[in-house]
């Protein structure tokens, strides 16, 4: 028969196999594929319809062979492998299975089904090991439309079972061979572990390098802590009298974005008095009324290392956060200065996270932490929560190195201009 009427014969099939699908006649269509098949043995693109077909009918082992075939037609289409890996693993070929999921992955890493396809076959071969670092790969490389999509529910779940079994068995291994001997080779080990991430600083203006990102600063680099938490009891009177007599004002939205800044996060609290602030210090600028009428809290200000930045620091400020109200994840705008908290009016179901470890407020308790590691806080309960905060000088930074600060700071709003809205503490 010449060539072309052997190519239009084969394109009819084709063609027939289509209408036969549209209608959903899945043995005609096959049976149009066996025929083009006939006229060219080696069309990747028939062999896997055939092997799909087969491999649908419960006849495994053919649908391997077809899908085997398909595979040395195209040797590089990710697509022929997964499909051959399926029939293959129907088949009980367990290792042919894994070969071509193999070389799937290869062709394209990216290729997340196969994956995920790849960690059940290492489940059910009883390779854990093999499996939690698959599943763990899925896991890190599938795409929000998949993490987020509930029809996918059941495997993601599948796979964090199995990184979590894997994860529970090395870090037996690790805790009895290796334990930590320090918060921060613990954190390392969890984050090896897949267990948590390591956080670090990123400052939405100025970062300055060099200087760690510690979630809580160790209190022996602040002693003039002591003093602030003996003068505890004198600012907690003041606190419940700012709550009292400014219950109708005086207290501000502490979020007070101007109109064309993107609400992102903070939708929620933005000009809005669940997160409302009572400001001694703002922007560097001191509120003379309210430190006048709560001389107590004045006082116990001037003990502490006040950051000081024309425009921008010192800030010190009661922090009211309002009833089921939460201050979503973010980050701060530079490391050069670290933010203190004084718990002092503290219910039940309140906590505070920064990076990876989390905690609750304790009254009278003060703490110092680097708001440029991404934190966040929440108020479970049924009554508002207070605390005083403040900013200090990152204690790391030398005097000469405070001085730079001011000054290039002072340079750069001398050339734009202040812009103030969300103050750069918590």
């Amino acid at each position: 028969m010449p060539r072309h009427k052997v190519a239009m014969e084969k394109a009819n099939l084709l063609a027939a196999a289509e209408a036969a699908l549209r209608s959903g006649d899945r043995a005609a269509a096959a049976d149009a594929w066996t025929r083009a098949l006939e006229i060219d043995p080696n069309d990747a693109r028939v062999l896997n319809q055939l092997g799909n077909w087969e491999l649908a009918q419960g006849r495994a082992t053919a649908a391997q062979a077809l899908l085997a075939r398909a595979v040395d037609a195209d040797p590089g289409q990710p697509a022929l492998l997964f499909n051959h890996a399926a029939a293959a693993r129907a088949a009980g070929d367990l290792a042919a299975a894994l070969g071509s999921l193999q070389r799937a992955l290869e062709a394209d890493p990216y290729f997340v089904q196969a994956m995920f396809q790849m960690g059940v076959l290492y489940e059910e071969a009883g390779d854990t090991k093999s499996a939690g670092q698959v599943f763990r790969n899925f896991l890190d490389t599938a795409p929000p439309e998949i993490l987020d999509d509930p029809r996918f529910a059941e495997p993601l779940a599948r796979a964090r079972a199995a990184v979590e079994r894997d994860s529970d068995s090395l870090g037996g291994l690790m805790a009895q061979s290796a334990p930590p001997p320090s918060r921060r080779t613990e954190e390392a080990m969890r984050a090896l572990l897949g267990e948590d991430r390591i956080y670090v600083a990123e400052p939405t203006f100025l970062a300055i390098p060099r200087l760690p990102a510690i979630p809580f600063l160790d209190r022996a680099l602040t002693p003039w802590i002591d003093d602030l938490e003996a003068a505890a009891p004198a600012i907690i009177e003041d606190a419940r009298r700012a709550m009292g007599e400014y219950a109708d004002g005086g207290f501000v939205p502490y979020v007070d974005n101007p109109p064309d800044v993107p609400a992102n996060q903070w939708q929620d609290l933005d000009h809005s008095p669940k997160w409302g602030a009572f400001f001694f210090w703002k922007h560097g600028v001191r509120h003379e009324d309210h430190c006048a009428r709560f001389p107590a809290t004045a006082a116990a200000l001037d003990l502490v290392p006040r950051a000081q930045l024309d425009g921008r620091s010192p800030n010190a400020f009661f922090s009211r956060l309002e009833a089921r109200t939460k201050i979503p994840p973010h980050t701060g705008v530079t490391n050069a200065r670290l933010t203190c908290h004084l718990p002092l009016i503290v219910p039940p179901g309140c906590g505070f996270r920064v990076g990876g470890e989390t905690r609750e407020w304790e009254v009278g308790k003060v703490w110092v932490f680097d708001d440029t590691i991404n934190h966040e806080a929440w108020n479970d309960s049924d009554e508002p929560r207070l605390i005083l905060i403040f900013d200090i000088w990152h204690p790391m930074l030398d005097e000469s190195e405070q001085a730079w600060v001011t000054k290039a700071l002072a340079a750069y709003d001398a050339h734009y201009g202040t812009r103030q809205g969300l103050s750069d503490t918590l």
